[in-house]
């Protein structure tokens, strides 16, 4: 089928009454949801919204953002969701890229000067009548995001409504969403990540919770997880879903020595959010693929991907797949059915001392291992005789001493990834 039916739709006439979000203060029901998602797709299209048209959003976690995007996707217009902590100086440029005619807004940001028309969500949200039966097109372009390029400029990815369905419906089927469960909106709507736990939890019928009280579903960074550890008692989640960075071995440990149901996951922006999920509790790893989508190793150790949940290229750019129609990752890995999916590094962050590649990753993660050590870092450091060394720059929460440190990693590594010193992040960033 090329078309499926819009969650608000056919939980307002299924369940009018089941929560669709929660804050702290408040609830709203599918069936008021979707009347707000009629009458604001109404006034959207009185101001000249139509189908194709890119719409720019500087979305919050609260009421009414996850509203927005389904006003939208009703329209057919692109949901183009902008980063919330960039200097809002560079709205003009992005909205340029875009081509976005139209930027909707949280009520009282100091926008700068722009020629696009700018409308506050106070002024967007409109009350109507949940309607009958809205089916939304799979092929329909959904989301334009600016992803996170580590070098040169951002490219813009562009979704279908097709890939966020799907990667939801594969995600969904291992780490199972019900009626009553409360997924948090932990992670921004400007993020593939927070985009795809709106399409799991409303799919499923289930509720997005804007607060953190009584979740059943997490979605975390590591970062986050180590700040949930810190705390004395633990509320008892169904599944946390922990990606976005490279996972410690200690913390993943001491995550499941605590009870909590964790399931790493790899995934990309370029695949809808989750590529592989681990879901047993057996020794770490990213898991396996999940279904919509296809994982190979290339001979040179590259992880190639491709599906229903590959996106549909960058804006301006096209759909870069090699050919055999794989989109090659830049990340290398190893997989086979009984371990899941090893990450190894990246393939340019690769640099070569004395005629010697070094991954930074290997040796990055390694040192994550050691209790204590929260961060590290490991870049080329210029050197006369052998090209590039290693530095390492780590974060620790309880010190370290260098040539412990050293003769660690000797147990593991030849001498040449031995980082030649090691930087405190703290101290690095207070010079």
């Amino acid at each position: 089928m090329k078309q499926f039916e819009c969650p608000f739709s056919l939980h307002a006439r299924k369940t009018p009454d089941g929560v669709a979000l929660i804050s702290a203060e408040k609830s709203w029901s599918y069936a008021e949801c979707s009347g707000l998602i009629v009458g604001t797709a109404s006034f959207l299209k009185s101001q000249g919204v139509k189908k194709g048209d890119r719409v720019a959003i500087l979305p919050t976690k609260e009421f009414p953002s996850p509203l927005l995007f389904f006003a939208l996707f009703r329209l057919g217009a692109i949901a183009c969701p902008l980063n919330t902590y960039d200097p809002l100086t560079l709205l003009p440029e992005k909205l340029d890229r875009l081509g976005a005619p139209l930027l909707l807004f949280p009520d009282g940001t100091e926008l700068p000067k722009v020629k696009q028309i700018t409308l506050p969500f106070s002024k967007v949200v409109q009350k109507g009548k949940p309607s009958g039966q809205t089916f939304l097109e799979k092929e329909a372009l959904a989301t334009y995001l600016f992803t996170s390029g580590t070098t040169g400029k951002a490219k813009i990815a562009c979704h279908s409504l097709g890939n966020h369905y799907y990667s939801a419906l594969g995600s969904n089927r291992y780490l199972p969403i019900s009626a009553g469960d409360r997924y948090h909106l932990s992670l921004p709507l400007y993020h593939i990540a927070g985009i795809a736990l709106l399409f799991r939890t409303f799919l499923a019928g289930g509720a997005v919770a804007l607060s953190e009280e009584d979740v059943t579903h997490l979605s975390f960074v590591p970062t986050q997880l180590k700040r949930l550890l810190e705390k004395e008692n633990l509320p008892n989640y169904k599944h946390i879903l922990l990606g976005g960075a490279p996972i410690s071995p200690t913390l993943y440990k001491e995550a499941q020595e605590r009870g909590l149901p964790i399931h790493p996951t790899y995934g990309m922006t370029e695949m809808s959010s989750q590529i592989t999920t681990l879901f047993d509790e057996g020794p770490l790893s990213m898991g396996h693929p999940l279904p919509y989508r296809e994982v190979k190793i290339s001979s040179g150790g590259e992880i190639w991907v491709r599906g229903k949940t590959l996106f549909q290229g960058y804006l301006d750019e096209g759909l870069p797949l090699n050919s055999e129609g794989y989109f090659e990752t830049g990340d290398l890995g190893t997989y086979c059915p009984k371990r899941g999916l090893h990450i190894s590094g990246r393939k340019d962050r690769l640099f070569i001392s004395g005629g010697e590649n070094i991954h930074p990753e290997e040796i990055e993660r390694l040192l994550r291992s050691i209790e204590g050590i929260t961060h590290a870092e490991v870049v080329p450091t210029p050197d006369e005789e052998f090209g590039f060394r290693p530095t390492a720059y780590i974060e620790s929460d309880q010190g370290y001493e260098e040539e412990a440190l050293k003769t660690y990693l000797k147990s593991f590594l030849p001498n040449f990834k031995i980082p030649t010193s090691f930087v405190s992040l703290g101290d690095s960033r207070r010079g």
